[in-house]
Parts: C-alpha cells; sequence; structure tokens
C-alpha cells in the first residue's frame, strides 16, 4: 500500500523537493521518526570519519549502456577530465566494440564494467551499483550516454562537492537539452563541438545521490534518499543532454532499444515526430567547446 501511496505521488505532486517530503511522511510515518533517522546517519558519519573510513572515490559515475562504441572514449575522458574517478558502467547486451574500447579502462581500474543482459535493466542496474558500492564512493551520479556534467562555475564537478554537507542526500542538476544543430547525418569530430545549438527551457534533471544514506525509490532522473535535496543553479552546474544528435544517429538509437522500456518501447519513442519535438535548436550555447582540444589530444593517444 505504501509503495502505492509512493507511486502517486511520483505522478501528482508538482515539484521535486515536496514529492521528496510526502514520499517520506508516506514511508517513515510521522516526523519525529524520519529525524530519527537522521541522526543516525549523521552519527554514522561520525563513525566513519573518526576511524578513517573514508570513501575510496569522492565522485563516481554509475551508466547503463548498448551499443555506445563512437562516443565512449569522448564520454569517459571528459567526465575523468572533470573530476570523475570512478565509472560502473553496465553492458546491457552491447553486441559493438564496447568491451575493446573500454578494456585499457577496465585493466586500469578506472572503469568497473559490467554485463547486465535482459530487458528493462536501468532501474536495477542502478540498484545494483548503490548496493555493492555505497562505501566505496562518497557521492555517484547517474546518468546516460548521452549527458555530459559541465561544471559551470568551477573547474571540476568535486570543486562544488567539496563544499556538500555529508547530510546531504541528493543534488538534482538541470539539463541544458541539445538539437541537432541542424545535422541529418553524423558530421565528423566530437558531440561537444558538432551540437552547440540547445533549448531555451529545461524540462528535467538529473541526480548525484550520497549512496551512504538510505536510498528509498530510483528513477530514470530522481531519487529518493534520506536526507536533505539540493537543486542546484544551471549557473553553478548542470547536464548537456544531447538527447537528438542528428537524424542518423537518433534511427540507430532506435534500433538498440530502451533500456528503461525495453526494446519494442525504443522503437515506438525514437520516431521522426519524436525527433522533431525535441530537435529544438533556440540559443547557440557554446560552453563546452573549451574542453574539446584537450579531448581531441587525449583521443589521439
Amino acid at each position: 500500500m505504501k509503495k502505492l501511496l509512493a507511486t502517486i505521488v511520483s505522478c501528482f505532486v508538482p515539484g521535486r523537493v515536496h514529492r521528496h517530503a510526502v514520499r517520506d511522511a508516506i514511508k517513515y510515518g510521522k516526523y519525529k521518526k524520519r529525524l530519527e533517522t537522521i541522526r543516525k546517519i549523521k552519527t554514522n558519519n561520525k563513525k566513519w570519519r573518526e576511524r578513517g573510513e573514508k570513501p575510496k572515490y569522492n565522485l563516481a559515475v554509475c551508466a547503463i549502456m548498448k551499443n555506445e562504441g563512437p562516443y565512449l572514449k569522448e564520454w569517459v575522458e571528459y567526465h575523468k577530465m572533470v573530476g570523475v574517478e570512478k565509472f560502473y558502467l553496465y553492458d546491457n547486451e552491447s553486441n559493438d566494440d564496447t568491451k575493446k574500447i573500454l578494456s585499457p579502462y577496465i585493466k586500469s581500474g578506472l572503469i568497473e564494467y559490467i554485463f547486465r543482459p535482459g530487458q528493462k535493466q536501468q532501474i536495477p542496474a542502478y540498484k545494483d551499483c548503490v548496493e555493492k558500492h555505497k562505501f566505496e564512493a562518497r557521492w555517484i551520479a547517474f546518468i546516460d550516454l548521452d549527458e555530459y556534467i559541465i561544471p559551470v562555475k568551477h573547474e571540476k564537478i568535486t570543486q562544488f562537492l567539496d563544499g556538500i554537507s555529508d547530510r546531504v542526500g541528493e543534488i538534482i542538476i538541470d539539463w541544458a537539452i541539445y538539437g541537432s544543430s541542424g545535422h541529418e547525418t553524423k558530421p565528423r569530430g566530437l558531440v561537444l563541438e558538432n551540437y552547440v545549438w540547445r533549448a531555451k527551457k529545461s524540462w528535467l534533471y538529473k541526480s548525484i545521490i550520497n549512496p551512504r544514506l538510505q536510498v528509498d525509490y530510483m528513477s530514470c532522473h530522481d531519487h529518493d534518499v534520506i536526507g536533505r535535496v539540493i537543486h542546484v543553479s544551471p549557473n553553478i552546474m548542470r547536464v548537456n543532454h544531447y538527447h537528438c544528435k542528428s537524424w542518423e544517429e537518433y534511427q540507430k538509437r532506435a534500433t538498440r532499444g530502451d533500456a528503461y522500456d525495453g526494446s519494442a518501447a525504443g522503437l515506438r519513442k525514437y520516431q521522426r515526430a519524436t525527433f522533431d519535438r525535441h530537435d529544438i535548436n533556440e540559443i547557440r550555447d557554446e560552453i563546452a567547446l573549451k574542453y574539446v582540444k584537450k579531448l581531441k589530444d587525449i583521443i589521439k593517444k
């Protein structure tokens, strides 16, 4: 019954922070009980610090992927450049050269590669990551391979995270949604240099969570974690979402299926009408171009 009520809240209560509070009230009952839970969390955090049990990684990324070979090196090297220290990558039955491309990163320990077959594996993969690695990473970002976390105000994401309390459970980061920039076919070069036109407004977001706290609910975009919720201004940090790319690339994406809804849903979702609806090119925004030269130099090695 509580699970059903929480689902209803997700659909009908406006505002991320309000939904979080209502779900807590449903799951934990009285506010007093929730305060007790937070006190336990604070006590545990203090004990870990006193024993010197700091997480091994300050920031990790968890993602599920399928046939993302052409974009992997750029995506991994970019996030490594801005402070990501570990990647937990779940492979949902790729049949391209994904494993070969990732092999040097796997051998070095930067990437933990997990083969995850089956339909609708995105949320199970996220839950598996939290369960296995909640004491290994201080923060875990849950993003897709077409999303790049941009530390607008800092050089690295970790410079912002270093000032965040251990009592914070979730950090919400708004999307900046990029269109095709007029490309019908896949252009040469990097994603960050080819797609520079985006929509004025953002309508969704992604999250970085503190996995040591109790995680009650996970979705594609946000997660219910006991602790405070921070919604970051896009002037400080944002997620560049390259949802469309070119029409050619969008069609290939349809054949890969959808890790959240399954392969049949992928074929339904990635139609030309859907592409055109998301292909919004209102503002030229070159914020990511400053990373391109260094990325190209790294990728050539």
